[in-house]
């Protein structure tokens, strides 16, 4: 074989490799793209809360709940306590229903139970304690 021959050849292996790398990483964009528009279009929004069946994160029985970053979850029946350095920091939270057909639910914060309607505000300083008392609550 001429030295023009091995050339060719290794520019026609070349080319192969780097028509396969295309290939393949055009699959993987397609596949990631439709993947990600089926998430979408799976959430539901109610008052602010997204709501989907394919989400990992499970509350209430059945209803699945988006989570935002920053977003703590308030187990019912299990008491948590604001602190500076601890899970749950101190501050002001929207309160949310966990269960899309609830409105209202019971919280004791600092030992007094009282109703709260999905979407109210809670401020809690350092020390404070809060306890959902009817559902899971999520404080955003």
């Amino acid at each position: 074989m001429s030295q023009q021959q091995i050339l060719v050849l290794a520019l026609a292996i070349a080319a192969a490799v780097l028509l396969i790398a295309l290939v393949t990483v055009a699959v993987c964009f397609a596949r990631y793209k439709k993947k990600g528009k089926n998430y979408a279009d799976s959430v539901k929004v109610i008052d602010g809360v997204r709501y989907s069946r394919d989400s990992a994160v499970t509350v209430d029985g059945d209803v699945n709940i988006s989570l935002k970053k920053g977003d703590f979850i308030l187990e019912q029946g299990r008491t948590y306590t604001a602190v500076k350095d601890g899970a749950l920091l101190p501050g002001t939270y929207t309160l949310l229903a966990a269960g899309d057909a609830t409105k209202s639910f019971k919280i004791r914060a600092g030992g007094y139970v009282r109703d709260y309607n999905h979407g109210d505000s809670l401020v809690l300083a350092d020390g404070d304690t809060v306890c959902a008392v009817s559902c899971n609550v999520i404080l955003r």
